[in-house]
């Protein structure tokens, strides 16, 4: 089960990065995104799950959504935050 929702997160962020990378896209919703997933992953550590399936695919999420960041913040001008 987890393996097909890796596949489907990662469909996601190569769908959404090409979105991302539009400049016009507000970062507020790549921000939104990254909280989201560093929330659920604090929850999981909380939890003590850091050494499951699903807290390596959040934190390869995490990786993708920071380099689309990173990449918006050199093509759109942006100031990382």
């Amino acid at each position: 089960m987890l393996h097909i929702l890796k596949k489907i997160a990662d469909w996601i962020v190569e769908h959404e990065k090409d979105e991302a990378l539009d400049c016009t896209v507000p970062d507020e919703i790549i921000d939104e995104w990254l909280e989201t997933i560093e929330e659920k992953k604090r929850r999981m550590e909380e939890h003590g799950h850091t050494d499951s399936a699903q807290y390596e695919m959040l934190s390869d999420l995490e990786k993708k959504v920071k380099e689309i960041k990173a990449i918006r913040a050199k093509k759109c001008h942006i100031k990382p935050s």
